[in-house]
Order: structure tokens, then C-alpha cells, then sequence
């Protein structure tokens, strides 16, 4: 066994990395949080999510480690995060193998005979497969698990992806939400290994010796509530306990995943002390000591990317995607809400979109100036400047093909209602010393009236220099309109809502290629790269920047914040 000297000493909680071989030889990277001396306490192995790292278990792990839990949380092998292996040959056999070699870990290094296992979403399949061939689980939690893996991929593929394999269909590597992977090898797999069913789960639990409790949420698009309902109500070792008000991310409603985790944690302590849960008094980690630790994480993880990606490149790429958005009935609403927040549109008013993209917003502008039908010798002037050459030039494809196809009465010209101006440039740039700057186009003091900067600022390096820049381009009395997706946005609903439309088979790739994009942004956020704000957060940074009168409100389905403020 391998133990990294590195550690994080956090107060009363401390954090150790280390690593050690999985049963394949492969290389785990681990962290072990605990309160305290690491032996004579109950020890508590939490796997991570599909798509994610031991970092976004760092909460519930703290919250164990505070009330006397000593943890071990994990990143896959073939998967993303610090341990060894290719990302493509990720199969749920070889996380469940992963967990097995945990316990091994535990056994050899701290001699541990038994442990909680929790893990979260697909990787509950993993587990449970785990549990039922390890005796040393005594205690299985699922949050918001994944108990029939061909239903959760029929979900959200729109296609019986199983179906299609038995009968020889093959995919090769594909991205699947937002992680490249073998496919093939990787349905081959769950099929060969029976772990593709809900009748293999059943077979599984049937097996496990350890006590199961289920949290399920009940607003989850990807799993059947009455699937997990009616899998656990005939196991007497098996414990139910739904999830008022939420949604496949646990993490999407704060207050729910508070209580959510309040329940978790006391049916963990409860269970491994021996008590009833309801006896459970929990203490809660120090927020600053986590926040602490999460900013350590962030920046390793963000050093052990081993491909980092060339953002022009991979926007480019993004906005591809993205085209189908201007269909989804929760983004015209949230257009709406941006225009609505921004005000009315005047003559001669000069509008800046910051990091346009493929030119939605424009688009909303361009159609609410047709529909309005004014025509004035000083139409306002749209000027959308993003990073992408490709992204512009979609942009004004767009917009000219609406414009032409809408069409105007005799002797009028689509520049009597509206002129378009579109510039390449790179906005995190703005405010950097001139020797520093990499943008050409450059723009005076007070030049505009409004500006609209959507769903930009989560990707910036330098959030606080652009909003500054943004403050002193605008016009005194001008108003700005910021908008960010939420932390731990969940998509689900608004894709399930958009899938229930007929839509065509483009329209149907084109819906799953945003949904892989989307699980691709949510990556690079847990890797410190983007970052997702909440209202309170982007207000402070609008105020940080000298803008005043903020007010913020939820759009998009409820997943994107969208705050208005005045110079």
C-alpha cells in the first residue's frame, strides 16, 4: 500500500491523501477524512457519481467526520479524477471491483472488517453489486440510486439502448452525458454481468447480508420511484425513504439536499453506533474549514486534468450543440426574462451582448424589434461580440435567415429597425494591462445603454476585471442584466419537457448532444475551471463592481439566476 505524506490538517476534521491498487492492479486515488484518531471509530466508503469525483463528496464527507464517522471516498479507475486508467473503458463491473479493493485498503492498512458503503445515481448499481458479494458491507445507502440501468438510459436516450445491443447495434466510443466511453464494451458488460436490469438488482440485494436504506427522490426523471418502491418492499433488511421535493441532483434545491443529508447522515451514525436515528444529535462541519478544503481539491483536481481542453475549441464545439436550445420552451421563457429585465428597447440605444454565442439573445432582440414595428431615422444598434468565429458566424446566419424570412412591407430594409454590428474578441481579457490585452476591439467609456452578458460569466477567469470593464462601457443610469446557471443545476426536467414534444430525429441527437454538453460544463465546473453562481454570489460581484439597485430572480426552469442592476 502506497500513502501519500500530503495532507490537509482542517481544523478538527483532517483530510489525508493517499492511494493504493485496485484488485486489477490499477492505481485508486483516495481521500480519508476523520475527526480524531483514525482507529476504533466506524468506517464509511462513499463512492463517486457517474461523471464525478471524490470532491463532490467532500460535504456529506465532512458532515460524516463530524459526527464521528472516519471516511473514504474515492475516484473511479477508467474514469474521471486522479486514479489510473482510460476514461473509455469505464463498465459499472470495474466500479464495483474498485469498491471491493476499497475494503481490501481498509482491511490491510487499518484492519476494518465492516463498513457503510454509500454511493449516489449509477454508481448505486455499482454498490449494490459490491454489497452483495462483500460481507464486510453492513450497511448499504443509495441516494437517489439507480436500480434498472436499461429504464435510466431508455430516459434519457429516448431508445432502448440495452434493446439495441442484444440485438447488435453498436455505438463504438460515445460520449455518454458528457464522458467519453466504449459503449459497447460498456453495455456488453452490464448484459454479461447482469447488472443491466431490475431484476438483476433484485437477484443482488436478495444476496446482500447488509442493512439497506434507500433514499429515492421523488421528482427524479431518471429513476422509477415505483420501480425502488416495489424493489425494496419485500426485503426485510430494506429501508424506503423518499425524498420530498427532489430531483435526480440531490444538490439542486439547497434546502432539500440540507435535509436530505441531515437524514443520510443520522441513518449512517445511527446504524454504525447502534442507536435509533431519531436519537441521532448531528454536529455540523465548520462551512469555512469545508470551503477551505473544496478550494484545495478544486485546484489539485484542476492540475491532474490530463487532456485540458483549448476553450475556443471546445465553445466552438459547445455551440454546435447549443442550436436547438432556441426549441426548449424553458429557454424562450428565460429569453423573455432577460428582455423583460433589460427594458424596453429605444431609439437610438446601443446594446452590447457580451459572449453572444450562436446569437439567442439576439435573435429574442431582433424578433421583439419586428414585432414591434417601429421604424425611427435612429434604430437601436445590436453589437455581439463573442470568442468563437464560428459562434459569430452562426450568429448572423441566424438573425439575417429570420429577419429575411419575416420579411418587411414594401420600401423598408431590415437597418431601419435594427442595426447589427458582431466582433471576435475575448472578454476575459478586458481589464487586463494593455501589454496583456489579446482583444482588438476595444470600446469607449459609456458606450452603451445596455448590456446583456448570459450565461457567460460562469466561464470567465476573471469575473471581477470584466464586470468592472462592463461598469465603466455602460452609460450612467444604463442597465446591466447577468445571468448564471445555479450550482448544482439539474437539466433533467427541462430536457424530459422537451423530449415529451414530437420532436424529429435531428431534433432528438440534437436534445442529447445538449444534454452531453451540459454534463461536460458541470465537469470542468467540479474542476475548478467554470463556476456556477448563486443570487447572493452574483449580486456581490455586480456590487464588487460599483453596479447598484441589483435584483435577482430564477429562470430556466428554475436552474439559472438571473440578476438586473444599474450604473
Amino acid at each position: 500500500m502506497i500513502a501519500d505524506s500530503s495532507h490537509a490538517l482542517t481544523g478538527q476534521i483532517r483530510t489525508d491523501f493517499v492511494s493504493f491498487p485496485n484488485r486489477a492492479g490499477l492505481k485508486i486515488a483516495a481521500c480519508l477524512d476523520y475527526a480524531g484518531d483514525l482507529r476504533g471509530r466506524p468506517w464509511i466508503v462513499v463512492a463517486p457519481k457517474y461523471g464525478e469525483t471524490k470532491k463532490n463528496n467532500l460535504q456529506i464527507a465532512y458532515f460524516l467526520a463530524a459526527n464521528g464517522l472516519n471516511v473514504l471516498r474515492f475516484d473511479h479507475t477508467n474514469h474521471v479524477g486522479e486514479s489510473a486508467g482510460d476514461q473509455i473503458f469505464f463498465t459499472l463491473a470495474g466500479g464495483s471491483e474498485d469498491i471491493l479493493s476499497c475494503g481490501d485498503y481498509l482491511q490491510e492498512t487499518y484492519s476494518v472488517g465492516s463498513y457503510t458503503l454509500m454511493a449516489n445515481s449509477l454508481s448505486a448499481r455499482t454498490a449494490i453489486r459490491a454489497a452483495a458479494r462483500d460481507t464486510r458491507t453492513i450497511h448499504l445507502v443509495c441516494l437517489v440510486g439507480v436500480v434498472n440501468v436499461g429504464y435510466t438510459l431508455n430516459q434519457v436516450y429516448r431508445e432502448d439502448l440495452v434493446g439495441g445491443h442484444l440485438a447488435g447495434k453498436r455505438w463504438g466510443v460515445t460520449d455518454i452525458l458528457g464522458v467519453d466511453i466504449d459503449f459497447d464494451s460498456f453495455l456488453g458488460s452490464a448484459v454479461r454481468e447482469k447488472m443491466h436490469d431490475l431484476d438483476s438488482t433484485r437477484m443482488d440485494l436478495d444476496r446482500t447480508k447488509a442493512r439497506i436504506s434507500f433514499f429515492p427522490a421523488e421528482r427524479d426523471t431518471w429513476v422509477s420511484l415505483t420501480e425502488v418502491q416495489s424493489l425494496l418492499e419485500a426485503n426485510p433488511n430494506a429501508g424506503c425513504f423518499p425524498i420530498p421535493g427532489a430531483m435526480h441532483e440531490l444538490r439542486e434545491n439547497p434546502v432539500v439536499a440540507q435535509q436530505a443529508f441531515n437524514d443520510v447522515v443520522a441513518a449512517c451514525v445511527g446504524e454504525a453506533y447502534g442507536v435509533a436515528r431519531e436519537a441521532v444529535k448531528l454536529q455540523q462541519p465548520d462551512k469555512r474549514v469545508l470551503m477551505q478544503q473544496n478550494r484545495a481539491e478544486r485546484d489539485r483536481l484542476r492540475e491532474s486534468v490530463r487532456t485540458p481542453q483549448n476553450e475556443t475549441e471546445f465553445w466552438s464545439a459547445y455551440l454546435k450543440k447549443y442550436q436547438t436550445a432556441w426549441k426548449i420552451e424553458d429557454y424562450q421563457a428565460y429569453l423573455a426574462v432577460v428582455g423583460r429585465m433589460l427594458g424596453e428597447i429605444k431609439p437610438g440605444e446601443v446594446v452590447l451582448d457580451a459572449g453572444c454565442g450562436n446569437g439567442m439573445f439576439g435573435l429574442w432582440v431582433l424578433r421583439a424589434l419586428l414585432e414591434a414595428a417601429r421604424i425611427t431615422e435612429s434604430p437601436p444598434i445590436y453589437v455581439g461580440v463573442d470568442l468563437t468565429a464560428d459562434g459569430l458566424s452562426e450568429a448572423m446566419a441566424t438573425q439575417l435567415s429570420y429577419s429575411f424570412s419575416h420579411g418587411f412591407p414594401p420600401g423598408q430594409r431590415l437597418q431601419d429597425r435594427l442595426a447589427l454590428l458582431f466582433g471576435q474578441m475575448d472578454i476575459d481579457t478586458w481589464g487586463l494591462p494593455e501589454p496583456d490585452r489579446a482583444a482588438e476591439l476595444q470600446f469607449a467609456d459609456g458606450t452603451f445603454n445596455k448590456v446583456c452578458l448570459s450565461l457567460v460569466l460562469s466561464y470567465l477567469n476573471r469575473p471581477e476585471r470584466v464586470l468592472a470593464e462592463l461598469y465603466r462601457v455602460l452609460r450612467p443610469g444604463g442597465r446591466i442584466v447577468v445571468s448564471s446557471m445555479k450550482p448544482f443545476c439539474d437539466m433533467s426536467e427541462i430536457y424530459r419537457d422537451y423530449m415529451d414534444q414530437q420532436v424529429t430525429d435531428k431534433e432528438l441527437t440534437a436534445g442529447r448532444n445538449l444534454l452531453s454538453a451540459a454534463s461536460q460544463i458541470r465537469l470542468k465546473e467540479e474542476q475548478g475551471i467554470y463556476t456556477f453562481y448563486a443570487a447572493d454570489e452574483l449580486t456581490a460581484l455586480l456590487e464588487g463592481a460599483g453596479f447598484v439597485h441589483c435584483f435577482a430572480q430564477q429562470s430556466f426552469g428554475g436552474q439559472a439566476v438571473v440578476v438586473v442592476a444599474e450604473r
